[in-house]
């Protein structure tokens, strides 16, 4: 079955709808699956403005007698991808990506993935061919070119590898390799425009792990990053080197080999600073020292989309954001009290629910309070409170008569009511919804 992609950015949404009786079981496992997730609709009442693609001076539609052909025939590039590991848990994944053009016949060139993908993603290169048929003048003929993982078995679906996908199709038709090691996120509108995905600093994460130096991500997930950072300090900026793209030529001048001469400058300079940063164990202090300020002034100056330096930046000179956004409030409620959202799920069974895992997952998420947005303040209260009710119910001193056990349940039910009531005001605020979707 192929499977159905669902913004990160709301899997808390799964709170809302646990059962008031808490005896039901946890979802048994499934097996691992990759998934993307869709990215967040714009709301109708703010459509974005329609933006021309930046193309070729225009000129009559090719032919085959205008010579539309392939200066190239295999591409190879880094996709991001979330791998659905089971119970509602995704992990991100790094993949490297290929294109392959072969020779068949005389008829237009067929564009496809050579694996079982879902609509979302058939969708998403139908779009990568309307942009590359406009952006190069014409599509060539006799030639099937297809798309694969490395993982070709696993099934894939989610808008996230069209960014990807347009970049190994126009090195096809350019002959301008891809460079090694460089790993790209993204949806993109057959106008060349970059669209928000899912699931950046675990895709990020995963990339860097599999020994990627440089990331692009779409612009609109630039503070997914800032708010990561806030969480987690500079080191997730260092470890990867971070850009983003509103347009398709951004993405192109990151990936292409040679590189663009600006991004390659600021790629090294960038370089010196992580060195330094990933040396100190302090690297929030270290950040704001003026040699290092310095260097990322510089960095900025020859490559202003390099989204590490911006944020490491705004960081040292106490411009960046002292709370998290409305989007990333929610994620982090949701990743830091996993542990709570499984209690929620299992119900009152301590079985499912060791006492380890629910203080930690009440300790993590106190320690992220002060950070969230304070739209949420009153979930993550809620989800706090059911957690030590939790653990009390399961970990306490047994209740010594019916009556107590009784009156024990009914209160841990309430509790977990709560969490669904003011997950449901949050659904609710127009406000706070059409934000959390813009980011």
């Amino acid at each position: 079955m192929k499977s159905q992609s669902r913004p990160l950015v709301l899997t808390a949404i799964s709170l809302f709808a646990i059962p008031a009786v808490l005896h039901a079981q946890a979802p048994a496992p499934v097996k691992p699956k990759a998934v993307e997730p869709a990215k967040p609709a714009t709301p109708a009442a703010k459509p974005a403005p329609a933006t021309p693609p930046a193309a070729a001076p225009a000129k009559a539609p090719a032919t085959a007698e205008d010579g539309v052909t392939l200066k190239s025939r295999q591409s190879t590039v880094y996709g991001l991808l979330i791998m659905e590991i089971g119970q509602g848990k995704l992990a991100g994944q790094a993949q490297q990506m290929n294109c392959t053009a072969t020779q068949k016949g005389s008829d237009a060139a067929v564009l496809k993935f050579n694996q079982s993908v879902g609509k979302q993603m058939d969708d998403a290169l139908n779009e990568v061919h309307k942009f590359m048929e406009v952006r190069h003048n014409g599509w060539p003929k006799g030639y099937v070119i297809e798309m694969s993982f490395e993982d070709r078995y696993v099934p894939k679906d989610g808008p996230s590898a069209a960014c990807a996908c347009a970049l190994l199709v126009d090195s096809l038709f350019t002959g301008v390799p891809l460079t090694d090691k460089t790993a790209v996120t993204g949806d993109i509108t057959a106008t060349g425009l970059v669209q928000p995905v899912g699931g950046v600093p675990d895709k990020l994460r995963a990339a860097a792990a599999k020994g990627c130096t440089v990331a692009c991500i779409p612009v609109k997930n630039g503070r997914s990053m800032a708010d990561h950072a806030l969480l987690k300090g500079p080191r997730p900026l260092t470890s990867i080197q971070i850009f983003f793209a509103e347009k398709f030529e951004d993405a192109q001048k990151v990936a292409s080999s040679p590189r663009d001469p600006g991004v390659d400058k600021a790629i090294a300079e960038f370089a010196e600073v992580a060195r330094v940063l990933n040396a100190q164990a302090n690297p929030g202090a270290a950040v704001k020292h003026p040699k290092v300020i310095e260097k990322l002034r510089s960095v900025l100056k020859n490559a202003p989309n390099h989204l590490s330096a911006k944020i490491l930046l705004d960081m040292a000179e106490g411009k960046g954001a002292k709370a998290l956004s409305a989007a990333g409030s929610l994620e982090a409620i949701n990743s830091e009290a996993e542990a709570l959202v499984v209690g929620l799920r299992s119900g009152a069974s301590p079985d499912k629910l060791g006492k380890d895992k629910v203080a930690d997952a009440v300790m993590r998420l106190n320690n992220i309070r002060p950070r969230l947005d304070k739209r949420t303040y009153a979930y993550a209260d809620s989800i706090l409170d059911f957690g030590r009710a939790f653990r009390q119910y399961t970990t306490g001193d047994a209740p010594e008569t019916r009556t107590e056990a009784v009156k024990a349940l009914e209160d841990l039910q309430m509790k977990s009511a709560r969490v669904g009531a003011e997950w449901e005001k949050l659904r609710g605020d127009q406000a706070l919804m059409e934000t959390v979707m813009d980011q």
